[in-house]
């Protein structure tokens, strides 16, 4: 079952070519917020749709339409997120500050790290199929009882084994325009001694434009529909 989610997520997210290279120029402009707000609120769009999904149902993913929705569910998901994670993140710097390393504030703060990011990966779906509604993303009880029809072994392992086929993806694009250029970088020495430097510069707008433009877009939708078919299970 978790498997045919992942193949899901996989085929889902390359669907549509337009949806994800405009979801690649918002992903571009990511630092700014309304581009974000924009890239998270199509991603809640993906969230909601899989919600409703059949696994390997042969869905496409949603239209760019209906803009001022999709602004507010953007604030709405980035919201989520903050109220969840701001707690743990601020024990996670805390245990840096005062001029010493505070090892158990950090522990401490990893752990509800990890129990924040299981519960915003039930919280967002949960207020997708609850007609948006942001109380519902912190109804703690529902959520876990929604974690516990799903089994929270599969749960866990769902989630855990996203983040690590994001991981992996993203090692594997890296290794391989670094040898791409390390392979041009060392031509170009042997031709000009400005070469190299040349072909360093050229590698990190070009690695820069594919994992934000071409990648990341398409690992955050596979990671939301992902996110919506396991809520599914549950619901």
């Amino acid at each position: 079952m978790i498997l045919d989610i992942y193949k899901d997520s996989f085929e889902f997210a390359s669907k549509k070519v337009s949806s994800l290279l405009i979801l690649g120029v918002l992903s571009l402009f990511n630092i700014l917020i309304i581009p974000m707000v924009f890239f998270y609120g199509y991603n809640y769009r993906v969230v909601k749709l899989s919600t409703q999904s059949m696994i390997n149902g042969g869905d496409v993913p949603p239209e760019f339409n209906d803009f001022k929705v999709m602004f507010i569910d953007g604030l709405k998901y980035i919201l989520v997120c903050l109220v969840y994670l701001i707690i743990p993140v601020v024990c996670i710097v805390a245990s840096f500050s005062f001029g010493s390393f505070n090892s158990i504030l950090f522990i401490i703060g990893c752990i509800l790290l990890l129990i924040c990011l299981l519960l915003v990966y039930t919280a967002i779906p949960h207020m997708a199929v609850n007609d948006d509604s942001l109380k519902s993303a912190f109804a703690l009880s529902d959520l876990l009882e929604i974690i516990s029809s799903i089994g929270y072994g599969r749960y866990i392992l769902n989630y855990i084994g996203v983040y690590l086929i994001t991981f992996v993806v993203l090692i594997v694009v890296i290794l391989i325009l670094s040898l791409i250029f390390a392979v041009l970088g060392i031509a170009s020495v042997s031709i000009s001694a400005n070469g190299f430097g040349a072909v360093n510069m050229l590698a990190t707008i070009i690695m820069n434009f594919v994992l934000f433009f071409l990648v990341m877009p398409y690992m955050v939708m596979f990671q939301n529909r992902c996110m919506g078919l396991v809520y599914s299970l549950g619901s």
